[in-house]
């Protein structure tokens, strides 16, 4: 074939800048971002928690939610702390039934695999929290007050992930800084936002139907998957940027 025929954006090109640049830019974000949130992380978690405590207030008789504070790293942060409650014998062998049943049934399924194996992961996490309460409730080691903390260091960790993975991704791309700077932003600020909504779903469901779901809310939906909307939020840009460039020679250069 022909290359007077090869779109540029199709093969035999490389993207041009400067490894040292690319380092540089790299370093300086990933470490401002993680020094902020090092710094602002008792603030961030404090009113995480607050906005959490006054929505659950409403649900429940007053006294029953509060925040306290816990160490983290070299200062503290703020949880919310509410009761345990641990489900009843008749609860855990309906959901090992049903989750066991799932995992029997979903294999079969021809179409939707993938929707499928999804499934069949939650059923098996949920399948072997069932089995435990059902035979040892009483034994189960962490309450509601200890997932709160749980899940909050773990946001803090991922708040600072993301400027490294997204910094590392979008350094490379041949765009102007600002933008990427701004990704990264809207990225964060999803991320508390989003966090703090899940936060609260967390928590009520926890209360409300027990500590049997707990393991299945922190691996299933937790912040594990965070880095779902962190690769959407790269695969937009990265999509719409390619497209606005394909036709560009000025930011490719021949890799020959």
């Amino acid at each position: 074939m022909s290359k007077a025929i090869i779109y540029y954006h199709r093969s035999y090109r490389k993207i041009t800048g400067s490894g040292w640049m690319f380092l540089f830019s790299l370093v300086t974000i990933s470490f401002s971002f993680a020094a902020a949130i090092l710094f602002f992380y008792p603030y961030i978690t404090e009113r995480m928690s607050m906005i959490a405590k006054t929505v659950l207030s409403s649900y429940y008789p007053s006294g029953t939610i509060s925040v306290i504070e816990q160490s983290f790293l070299w200062k503290n942060i703020f949880i919310v702390s509410l009761p345990k409650k641990n489900p009843s014998a008749l609860v855990s062998v309906i959901n090992l039934i049903i989750s066991s049943g799932l995992i029997i049934v979903l294999p079969r399924i021809k179409k939707f695999k993938l929707i499928a194996i999804y499934f069949i992961f939650l059923a098996s996490i949920q399948m072997f929290s069932a089995l435990f309460f059902t035979f040892s409730s009483s034994e189960f080691p962490y309450s509601a007050t200890e997932f709160s903390e749980f899940y909050i260091k773990s946001e803090i960790s991922i708040w600072i992930f993301i400027p490294l993975i997204l910094s590392m991704a979008l350094m490379l791309l041949p765009a102007p800084f600002l933008p990427k700077l701004m990704l990264i932003l809207f990225a964060l600020s999803y991320s508390f936002l989003f966090g703090t909504l899940r936060y609260i779903i967390f928590l009520f469901i926890i209360h409300e139907f027990s500590s049997l779901y707990m393991a299945l809310l922190f691996f299933a939906f937790g912040p594990l998957i965070d880095f779902v909307y962190i690769v959407g939020i790269y695969s937009f840009y990265s999509s719409r940027l390619a497209e606005s460039l394909k036709s560009s020679e000025a930011v490719w250069k021949w890799s020959y």
